[in-house]
Order: structure tokens, then C-alpha cells, then sequence
């Protein structure tokens, strides 16, 4: 079933006197993109982290953010993040340079940026021992987060699926009045040449009609266009059923009916067509935007 890059999920876990919490949100994004927030102190297994997600996350911008606080016991106090403080104040010096600013940087201002002043727990765990309690939390919330995903991919299967099915019914009733292109533009030229014959001595030759009439069926054949479109739809149903990302080949589907679209309204010199295509064409824009947001 197809997936949604939109949702949510969350974990939380309390051990002994340490509480941990995961809290991860999902939006679009045209491949896959983790970010991890979490203490510095345990930014040794960040990388760990991603890969966790990156398990069951295949596309989209996943944000997690991870908080690991100590509810008891004496805390080890206030501290500054020198090396944070330091790149604020560079990048402030830049701003100012850049668009000649004259406001100076106060301390004050620093001590508000986030990350600046940290309050030091007194942890007695090493990474490793983090590591066993976090990544299967971490998991957890990945798996709440996929739930709301594929639950957003049930509604947008359905809009889609409803939307192919007009499409692929406009197609079959282009297809049955791609043979009257042909017999309007045969009657337009005999009246012409009737209203010329009445006007002056205009010699009518039925063999250069069928000629034309000939030559003009070749140019507005839009029956590889049909055929061709008919099984995009064909291919865009069976993707709407698998599984895995298939977001970005239902997107390539999309333009190739489009194209189609596009090519058989310009040859179909014929009015009825020519409104088909134009239907056909507003709910294939609709349907890209939907397929957007899908993993």
C-alpha cells in the first residue's frame, strides 16, 4: 500500500530516574532526508539513529527530535557551550559586515540563543548503554510515524484511484469518437468546395476529396496516443496497489499522460475531443499534486 511522506509519531520511556522521549515528524521531500536533535552530549550515535529511521522511512524529510532529561538526583549545574557561542558570535559579525549593521551583539542576545547555556546531568551511562535503551525507542516512534503515513496513503490511494478511473474513461470515449475527426472534416470540405462550385465554374473532384480526406486521417490518428495513455493508466493502477516508494514513478506516469494528453488534443482538430482533453488534463494537474506527498 502506498505511503504518505506526511505524519507523526512519538515514544517515551522512563528508566529509573532518566526519561526519554522520540518525537518525529515526516513532510515532503523529493528523496530521503533525516535529521536528528538531540543533547550533544550523545551526538556519538546520531549516525545510528538515521539508520534506525532510514529502515522504514525510504523518502521524505523526517525531523526527530530526542530529549534526555534526569527527573531526580542533583543535577551537575549550568554550563556554557563555548564552541556554540563562538560560531553565533562569527556568524553575527558576518551579518553585520554583510548588511552594515551597527547594533552591536549583547551579551544578553547570546545567552538567549538556543543551545548557549546547558544544564549538565549527572548521567552515569556510556553510549553503548544509552544506545540499547534509545534505538529501540527510536524504532517505536518510526513505527507510529509509518502508521499515520500509510493511513494519509489510504485517503490519497482512494482520490487517486477515483480520479484514474475518469481518466481512463475519457480516454475510451476519445477513442470512440476519434473516426468522426475524420467524417467532419470530409463534410466541412465538400461544403466548401459546394459553396465554391455556386460561386464559379469550380470543377469537383470526389478522387482529390478522398485524397485529402486521406492524407488528413494519417495527421489526427490519435490511436497510439490512446493506446499509449490507456496503459499508463493501466501501469498507474497497479502502482497505486504495490508497495515500497513509488511516489516518484507515479510522478513520471503522470507526465507521459499528460504528454498524451496534451498530443491528442492538438491533433483532434474536433471539438468534443478537444473538451475531453481539456477534463482530462485539469485532473491529471489535480492528481500530480496529490502524488507529491506520496513516499
Amino acid at each position: 500500500m502506498i505511503r504518505s511522506m506526511t505524519g507523526y509519531g512519538r515514544q517515551e520511556e522512563m528508566r529509573g530516574d532518566m526519561h526519554l522521549a522520540v518525537e518525529m515528524r515526516s513532510v515532503n521531500h523529493r528523496y530521503g532526508e533525516v535529521i536528528v536533535r538531540m543533547p550533544r552530549t550523545w551526538a556519538v550515535l546520531e549516525d545510528r539513529i538515521k539508520q534506525q529511521i532510514a529502515k522504514q522511512v525510504y523518502r521524505g524529510r523526517v525531523e526527530a527530535v530526542i530529549t534526555i532529561e534526569k527527573r531526580s538526583g542533583q543535577s551537575g549545574g549550568l554550563s556554557l557551550d563555548w564552541e556554540l557561542a563562538e560560531q553565533y558570535v562569527q556568524m553575527a559579525r558576518q551579518l553585520q559586515l554583510k548588511f552594515s549593521l551597527k547594533q552591536p551583539l549583547e551579551v544578553s542576545d547570546l545567552l538567549r540563543l538556543p543551545g548557549i547555556i546547558r544544564q549538565e546531568q549527572e548521567m552515569e551511562m556510556t553510549a553503548e548503554e544509552l544506545a540499547e535503551i534509545l534505538l529501540p525507542l527510536v524504532a517505536r516512534a518510526t513505527a507510529d510515524l509509518v502508521v499515520m503515513r500509510q493511513s494519509e496513503g489510504e485517503k490519497l490511494q482512494r482520490d487517486l484511484q477515483e480520479r484514474l478511473v475518469r481518466i481512463a474513461d475519457w480516454n475510451r470515449e476519445i477513442g470512440r469518437l476519434a473516426p468522426f475527426v475524420k467524417d467532419e472534416y470530409v463534410k466541412r470540405l465538400e461544403q466548401r468546395i459546394s459553396e465554391l462550385s455556386r460561386e464559379t465554374a469550380f470543377p469537383f473532384d470526389q478522387q482529390r476529396v478522398v485524397q485529402e480526406a486521406a492524407l488528413f486521417a494519417e495527421r489526427v490518428d490519435i490511436s497510439e496516443e490512446t493506446t499509449r495513455l490507456g496503459s499508463h493508466c493501466a501501469q498507474f493502477s497497479e502502482l497505486l496497489g504495490g508497495t515500497g516508494a513509488v511516489g516518484r514513478k507515479l510522478d513520471f506516469l503522470l507526465q507521459e499522460m499528460n504528454r498524451e494528453a496534451n498530443t491528442i488534443g492538438s491533433k483532434a482538430n474536433y471539438l468534443p475531443i478537444q473538451r475531453l482533453t481539456v477534463e482530462m488534463k485539469t485532473e491529471l494537474e489535480k492528481m500530480r499534486e496529490q502524488v507529491q506527498n506520496i513516499e
